[in-house]
């Protein structure tokens, strides 16, 4: 007798469900790159050097033009300090939750120090579906998955109509996920929900 034939690894989903106060909440924590992450980090330490540098030379500086471009570099090194130390926070401690009740299909982001959260009149939602969640792969994954879901360009593995506009959430899952994510949400959603 051979050796039997070996199958591929069956992938284990990303999204768990919780409980709590009899809601069902399928909950998805953020798509973590490994390589992204350290090289955040350790950019995100020469960065606040750097910015300390150029505060000092801001109040060192006598004034006139070093000053006026100091003042204006040191606002953009603000938003870029902010956007990484927040991609940063999103890939440690970052999560989607998706739900269906009090007539709402509602989705919240929270990572650490900041949340939001969307509701969206369960009646409205039409044609709810998985679609492909992100762009070409890039460092083990679509890059969208990484970022945080204020940032610009968003797209979405669960989508749907509402009203006259396609909402597109949670990036980064695999169609086939998302398949089953849209399953257990449309369960709870009228009927009519779910699209093509």
């Amino acid at each position: 007798m051979g050796v039997g034939p070996t199958f591929e690894p069956v992938p284990g989903a990303r999204h768990r469900v919780e409980l709590r106060d009899g809601v069902e909440c399928i909950v998805i924590p953020a798509s973590r790159h490994w390589f992204v992450m350290p090289f955040l980090a350790i950019w995100l330490v020469g960065w606040t050097i750097g910015g300390g540098a150029a505060m000092s030379q801001f109040v060192a500086a006598p004034g006139g033009f070093e000053r006026g471009f100091l003042a204006v570099w040191l606002v953009g090194w603000a938003f870029g300090w902010v956007f990484a130390a927040s991609w940063l926070l999103w890939q440690i401690g970052g999560e989607h939750r998706l739900a269906v009740y009090q007539g709402a299909l509602v989705y919240r982001w929270r990572m650490p120090l900041l949340s939001r959260t969307r509701r969206y009149d369960a009646a409205q939602v039409r044609n709810l579906a998985s679609a492909d969640g992100g762009w070409p792969a890039f460092f083990g994954g679509g890059m969208p998955a990484a970022k945080p879901p204020f940032a610009p360009m968003q797209v979405g593995t669960i989508r749907f109509d509402y009203g006259v506009r396609t909402i597109r959430l949670v990036p980064g899952l695999d169609e086939a996920e998302g398949r089953i994510i849209v399953e257990r949400l449309a369960a709870k959603l009228p009927r009519g929900a779910v699209g093509r």
